[in-house]
């Protein structure tokens, strides 16, 4: 005797069903990508090597008679100037290339909800730099410990406050760079406004002597996430950082959002 089984259409399963669905879908696509086995590596490489100049550099100049001590775990934390741009790129790749492709419209049909098609990968991108957030930040600080000597001498709890800082922050610039991939929708587009948000802005910006300008700088994700990273106190805390760093995620994913909602894949 045969038996006939029933499936449950997709519009009336469970929420709940339907998101984990999603989230395993986009992660599956970001495993099988090159990028993700190539962009990785590449940024914990850049890390390590980043991590390893600057405790040398700290160590040289504090046996000069500078004061240079700071301890290994911030300075893996400055080394992610290096290694965000890494996961930036990931990250707009990850949505860019699909429409490069022409792989987003079987992504749309699997998933046809936009809001959550985008949500989905939000959420793998964002663990996903979480936690090469909290390893970069350890690993740098294998590297940069002994590099820097007795100038990089350093607590657990600071340890724990970098690799947290930088898992937050990485994470958040992921979900960042996933909003700027979906408005833009070009990869080279894309990568270069991630060079200037990270690179560029930083750097230009407190050349102006306008003082609402370079207070204006001090809120860029870059420096919002030095603060965070390192509990300083100056010229905000770690909760307004984390707040700044917040608001921008939502800017960003919000007019991705708006683009693919208002646009046809």
């Amino acid at each position: 005797m045969s038996t006939i089984q029933e499936t449950t259409p997709a519009s009336i399963r469970p929420a709940r069903t339907r998101w984990a669905g999603a989230v395993a879908f986009e992660a599956t696509k970001l495993a099988s990508l090159r990028s993700t086995r190539i962009i990785l590596p590449l940024a914990l490489l850049g890390q390590a090597a980043l991590a390893w100049l600057l405790g040398s550099s700290a160590q040289a100049s504090g046996e000069n008679g500078y004061d240079t001590a700071m301890p290994a775990p911030f300075i893996a934390f400055v080394s992610l100037q290096l290694s965000q741009l890494f996961i930036a790129v990931f990250a707009a790749l990850s949505i860019t290339s699909e429409y490069g492709s022409g792989t987003i419209t079987t992504s749309l049909q699997a998933i046809p909800v936009r809001f959550r098609f985008l949500g989905a990968k939000a959420a793998v991108l964002g663990s996903i730099g979480f936690v090469a957030g909290a390893v970069l930040v350890g690993a740098g600080t294998l590297v940069a410990a002994p590099a820097a000597g007795s100038y990089g001498q350093f607590t657990p709890g600071q340890l724990a406050t970098a690799m947290l800082g930088a898992g937050t922050y990485l994470g958040l610039l992921a979900m960042m760079m996933l909003g700027l991939g979906a408005l833009l929708r070009s990869s080279a587009g894309a990568v270069t406004a991630a060079f200037v948000l990270l690179f560029g802005l930083p750097q230009v910006l407190p050349l102006f002597t306008v003082d609402a300008v370079q207070e204006a700088a001090g809120y860029l994700p870059t420096n919002a996430a030095a603060v965070l990273g390192t509990a300083a106190e100056q010229p905000y805390g770690p909760d307004t950082a984390l707040a700044v760093l917040a608001a921008w995620t939502v800017v960003f994913l919000g007019a991705g959002y708006a683009a693919l909602r208002g646009r046809d894949s």
